[in-house]
């Protein structure tokens, strides 16, 4: 037999896959909590989530915090002329390190530890959505930010599939050699 038993190679091996697993999940940033996995799987999603209590499901600044006596009101993204005179950068900003750093409302919080640059970028896109004034163009807007990232989600779940089955065959291995030994010291006695 070799320097190793089989159980041992199969952990040693189980603990190397799961190690360069691991690692290649931090690098492609596999580290989203379950919890905002759900918030995060479209733009509409994270819109509804993190921005339409303040600015409410169709971006009209009427969410469920919006309140009569609330100064300064939620931004309505619905007004076409304003929207038209908001740049890119400006609207990425005001999300990325909320309202004030764009001389708003100070009640707007900024999203960029929060939130990827991609996934900015496409609510910025969303909510420009809300001021087309062509209706076929808001569909085709809303349609685009539902679409889930196939190649991510995939990822995660082979991943969580990988774990699974080291484990088991770890833990397999485990048993096996467990019982190798207790067969050789019953066989002994």
């Amino acid at each position: 037999m070799g320097y190793f038993s089989v159980g041992k190679k199969v952990i040693i091996a189980s603990v190397l896959l799961l190690g360069i697993v691991g690692w290649y999940s931090l690098v492609n940033g596999g580290d989203v909590s379950p919890r905002d996995q759900v918030f995060l799987l479209s733009t509409k999603k994270t819109f509804e989530y993190y921005c339409s209590p303040c600015h409410g499901m169709k971006g009209k600044g009427d969410g469920t915090f919006f309140t009569i006596d609330l100064k300064p009101k939620p931004r309505n993204f619905t007004d076409v002329e304003y929207m038209k005179k908001r740049a890119e950068d400006q609207l990425v900003k005001s999300i990325t390190e909320g309202s004030k750093a764009v001389d708003k409302s100070n009640l707007c919080p900024p999203w960029g530890k929060t939130l990827t640059d991609k996934r900015i970028k496409e609510l910025v896109v969303y909510i420009r959505g809300f001021s087309s004034q062509d209706p076929e163009k808001q569909i085709v807007v809303a349609k685009a930010a539902t679409v889930e990232d196939k190649k991510v989600s995939v990822f995660r779940s082979s991943l969580r599939w990988v774990f699974v089955v080291v484990i088991t065959l770890a833990l397999a291995g485990g048993a096996i050699s467990e019982w190798k030994k207790l067969k050789n010291e019953s066989a002994k006695c």
